[in-house]
């Protein structure tokens, strides 16, 4: 009697992990047909920030389960950021697409790249002026 009572037990603890597996999965490709976050940044040497600015926004995405698009402009940075950021361009769950302000011309050029595609809820933030990267959560400014 008892070890049928261990093959019961069993089965349930199987079913039960089962169905946890399943709901995850399912839960994950629901999460796709989500909305995106859009954040349009624009750097100039900021170096010693960048790493971080970019994983509180991955940070924030995952949280909220949605996905995150990154566009970065750099206004013709001196220093390592562009090595940064290509650096982070690999890490999963977010779309990093870096343009060099030099590279767009005109402001009809500008807005067709920053342009969020349908169903983004989009931010602008200059990280040139020091008080926009309070806008980034979980920077403190």
């Amino acid at each position: 009697m008892i070890p049928y009572m261990g093959w019961i037990l069993l089965g349930y603890g199987l079913a039960a992990v089962l169905v946890h597996v399943f709901h995850s999965r399912y839960l994950r490709s629901k999460r796709k047909g989500n909305k995106q976050i859009h954040y349009i940044l624009v750097t100039h040497n900021h170096e010693n920030q960048m790493e971080w600015y970019l994983r509180a926004l991955s940070w924030y995405a995952r949280l909220r389960g949605e996905s995150l698009r990154v566009t970065v402009l750099d206004e013709g940075s001196q220093d390592d950021t562009l090595a940064i950021m290509q650096r982070m361009q690999n890490m999963s769950g977010m779309d990093l697409t870096v343009i060099g302000i030099t590279e767009v011309q005109d402001e009809v050029e500008m807005r067709a790249v920053t342009s969020p595609d349908g169903g983004e809820n989009s931010m602008y933030i200059d990280l040139r002026v020091p008080q926009e990267a309070a806008k980034i959560p979980y920077v403190h400014v």
